[in-house]
């Protein structure tokens, strides 16, 4: 039941409801009936407190595209650690109990009851308190910052009440989301509590990115106003995402025997968006690369648009005007101080190869062949993605070859008559590539390596998503792939998201995809999900993907029975 005090005459939203709520989805193994009672849960909320609501419930704080708090699990470690008088060996013994980091503070808090908090002054938190105290974290920066961070978290767990605030409040810091509601469900529960189609709040949802936002739209303004939802500028809209193709000849097949084929570069997907003079610049995570990305920037405050949304790759250049490795590309993208010092060192080069939005209207339900004019009557041929438009296979297979030569990864075939479908991965854009076994994995632990890597987390365990738990499952243990300087940046990157030591084994949180070849798939008793990779190494490091978009253990079960199925063929 709501605890919804009543203050100068408004309802307020108690955080402590959202996180007795999301215990209650935790203990639900039925779609529908998380779905129905979250949409009961927010029908009624007053819209500020809506929006937050959404976000809160599948684990967000803010919009993708916002700072992170930049915490780290250590630093929230701490905090839970000192406001309940507890110890390190403590509070790692708990967690070893339950393998949840939310869980095993509440735990600690349970053993003090919360008395020390009962004597704050500010009285319940609201989810407004919570919303505003994360962004004050966010926020701090500087000399200092990381102290002044782990304080304002200090004083927020001290204003909470009860033990499930003190878990909410440490899930959040950490953006885990292992109740298991997802951003889909979420949508069918916005459109199940304002009684409007699926459709139209995924679309609105696909375009903002920001289901609080979506959520306030489908409160405020219904049918008609998901309906209108347009691009909102500086709003990084979900990308349209490519199947792969099992060869070419099939790819111009199912894409009804004419299709347009783009090089696919080595390089990072971006979206870019434009008003007059201020560009923004987002990852494929809709994470803001801007201040990375200063030549790029120029080139597109040139465009003769006054506003406009561009999908684009960026790629790194060698001295000789060559594609330069995708790690390369990454230092660029990671750097966020002294860039201009990496800008003569790693040049880049932006390629376009779609637009979404020009001069105020959204273009995304046009087909892609018009889009194509639109974008050539707007910016240079020399950067836009090379491109040939046929309906034989023979020039398509000359072009494939050429594009490997010049050492980018492949081709893509687009449908001449398709809209962009934003969030959607469909058979409307293949991928076609040299054939051979890669994954996205997630890194879950690392191990200290040997002689001159001793210092070094070198050894990785490598996990992919099973969605029908909602957890990371190791599937492979990988110390080959990467360079030394690889190795120096991937510890220090660990370091910063490490849970727990146990002997010369690092627990980190699961942040970092990694992109890993392999020999096979086989059946192991000694991992949880019973599938291991025969010779794992790593190709790259992921840096523009979400532990979101690893690959499944449903994925690995398919490759296996794949290779069962040959085997049998042969015999």
């Amino acid at each position: 039941m709501l605890i919804l005090p009543i203050v100068g005459g408004s309802l307020i939203m108690l955080f402590v409801d959202v996180c007795r709520l999301c215990d209650e989805i935790e203990a639900i193994s039925s779609r529908s009936s998380m779905i129905s009672l979250v949409s009961n849960f927010i029908k009624n909320l007053e819209v500020n407190d809506l929006e937050l609501a959404v976000r809160f419930i599948i684990g967000e704080l803010f919009p993708p595209w916002e700072p992170e708090i930049g915490l780290g699990a250590s630093g929230v470690i701490g905090c839970v650690i000192k406001v309940f008088s507890s110890s390190k060996s403590e509070f790692f013994k708990v967690f070893k109990s339950t393998g949840d980091l939310g869980l095993a503070s509440m735990r600690i808090a349970e053993k003090i009851g919360c008395i020390p908090l009962l004597t704050a002054s500010e009285g319940d938190l609201t989810i407004k308190d919570v919303y505003e105290g994360f962004k004050s974290i966010a926020r701090a920066s500087g000399e200092g910052s990381r102290r002044k961070k782990i304080r304002l978290f200090h004083g927020l767990l001290l204003r909470a009440r009860r033990p499930v605030e003190v878990k909410y409040l440490v899930k959040l810091a950490l953006g885990e989301r292992r109740h298991g509601f997802s951003e889909g469900l979420m949508e069918e529960a916005i459109a199940d509590a304002f009684n409007l189609p699926y459709e139209l709040v995924r679309r609105a949802h696909m375009l903002t990115s920001d289901l609080g936002l979506t959520a306030r739209i489908a409160k405020l303004k219904g049918v008609e106003g998901l309906r209108r939802q347009r691009i909102v500028l500086f709003h990084p809209v979900k990308p349209m995402l490519a199947e792969k193709a099992n060869d070419l000849l099939s790819a111009l097949r199912e894409l009804g025997g004419r299709a347009s084929f783009e090089i696919k570069v080595d390089g990072a997907r971006v979206q870019v968006h434009k008003l007059n003079d201020k560009v923004k610049i987002f990852s494929r995570r809709a994470t803001d690369v801007t201040t990375s990305l200063p030549e790029v920037v120029e080139v597109v405050k040139r465009v003769a648009a006054e506003s406009a949304v561009f999908e684009g790759e960026v790629i790194a250049l060698t001295s000789n005007g060559k594609p330069a490795p995708f790690q390369l590309l990454m230092r660029r993208f990671r750097r966020q101080r002294s860039v201009s010092e990496l800008v003569s060192k790693i040049p880049l080069k932006l390629y376009f190869f779609d637009i979404l939005y020009l001069n105020g209207e959204t273009l995304i339900d046009k087909p892609y062949i018009e889009r194509r004019k639109i974008l050539r009557s707007v910016v240079s041929e020399d950067v836009i993605i090379e491109t040939l438009i046929t309906s034989k296979y023979e020039e398509a297979q000359t072009f494939y070859e050429k594009a490997l030569k010049d050492g980018h990864e492949g081709l893509i075939a687009k449908d001449l008559e398709s809209p962009y479908t934003p969030g959607v991965r469909g058979k409307k854009w293949l991928k076609i590539k040299p054939v051979f076994n890669t994954l996205d994995l997630v890194v879950i632990a690392a191990e200290y390596g040997h002689g001159y890597r001793a210092s070094m987390l070198s050894d990785l365990y490598l996990a992919a998503y099973n969605p029908e738990n909602n957890e990371f499952e190791v599937v492979g243990k990988c110390f080959t792939g990467l360079t030394d300087e690889e190795l120096i940046w991937i510890t220090k990157r660990l370091k910063e998201v490490a849970i727990k030591e146990e002997g010369r084994v690092v627990y980190v949180e699961p942040k970092i995809v990694v992109e890993v070849a392999f020999d096979e798939v086989q059946k192991s008793p000694h991992y949880k999900s019973g599938l291991a990779l025969r010779f794992p190494r790593i190709i790259r490091i992921r840096d523009d993907k979400s532990p979101l978009e690893v690959d499944t253990i449903q994925t690995l079960s398919k490759i296996f029975e794949e290779q069962r199925g040959r085997r049998k063929e042969a015999t």
